[in-house]
């Protein structure tokens, strides 16, 4: 068993983290673009694993580990960060990037719905209810924020859903261990006798 620093999940996390901090500085998605972050990926895998063969002699962990978030944790990856970088490069979808204009437009919008909201007879609001109407004007024009805020963090979220969906395999693959295969006669510990040989003698 090795420290959390060399395992799956805490690795994978390690590793995206370095990537969302190169990837919005790149620009508008592209075949470079993605080839920037796969050498992200593959400095900061390198790196991790000088220090743990400083440490541990065991290629082959490292090796699998290495494969995994290679061939798993990486397309995924990459997957998210398209999508995400497109969101960005358009704003977020914000009408007219959610500038003082659209914004005095979203309050006067949010004033007038509110006001209509509390007015009409045929809506169950009580009229005393007139704050209501300047709450909507006070808060509408913050939702250009709410919907930026939505956006990222459905983006957190995927990338959070990658480390957990690794945590999930690294659990399997440590309870589905294959049997080690049994070792020669010859290398049996001390104290433990060998079995009788059972071939008929002859007479």
């Amino acid at each position: 068993m090795y420290p959390d620093r060399f395992r799956l999940p805490f690795l994978a996390g390690v590793l995206i983290a370095a990537a969302e901090r190169v990837r919005p500085g790149l620009g508008p998605w592209s075949p470079k673009v993605e080839s920037r972050l796969r050498d992200v990926f593959a400095t900061e895998l390198a790196d991790v694993r000088a220090r743990f063969l400083e440490l541990f002699d065991d290629h082959a962990y490292f090796d699998r580990l290495q494969e995994t978030l290679l061939g798993v944790a990486v397309p995924r990856y990459l997957t998210a960060a398209q999508k995400q970088t497109a969101l960005e490069q358009r704003d977020y979808g914000l009408w007219r990037g959610g500038d003082l204009l659209a914004r005095a437009v979203y309050g006067a919008v949010g004033f007038a719905v509110g006001l209509f909201l509390v007015k009409a007879p045929f809506i169950p609001i009580p009229t005393t209810w007139d704050l209501f109407a300047f709450a909507c004007l006070l808060g509408a024009p913050f939702i250009p924020d709410a919907q930026v805020w939505l956006l990222k963090r459905k983006h957190r979220n995927a990338l959070r859903a990658i480390v957990e969906d690794l945590r999930d395999a690294e659990v399997h693959q440590e309870l589905y261990q294959p049997l080690a295969a049994p070792g020669p006669l010859d290398e049996l510990p001390s104290g433990v006798t060998r079995p009788a040989d059972r071939t008929p003698s002859r007479e």
